[in-house]
């Protein structure tokens, strides 16, 4: 039997570890690493954010969200020249 190029534990640990999808078109980032015109403009509009708030770059030119209001899970999204687009209501 041929071995595998590849020890496919190690690389699933690796793509586990990403926080990622599989065509790097998201990746999780830290509210420090988030754009400063972005970040402006969702503490001017959700001052009231709580809980562990997520930040995301989509494409390469989008930015969202993830926190509460109360229990209101919102996600809302950017352009990163902070340009709001839209606004989600998951729970």
């Amino acid at each position: 039997m041929k071995k595998p190029l590849v020890d496919p534990v190690p690389a699933m640990t690796v793509l586990a570890c990403n926080k990622s999808n599989h065509n790097n078109s998201q990746v999780y980032i830290s509210p420090s690493q988030a754009p400063a015109a972005v970040m402006t403009t969702h503490n001017a509009n959700y001052p009231s954010a709580s809980g562990q708030i997520e930040w995301e770059i989509e494409h390469g030119n989008t930015d969202k969200v993830t926190f509460f209001i109360g229990s209101q899970l919102l996600q809302p999204e950017f352009k990163t020249d902070r340009t709001f687009i839209d606004e989600q209501k998951i729970a």
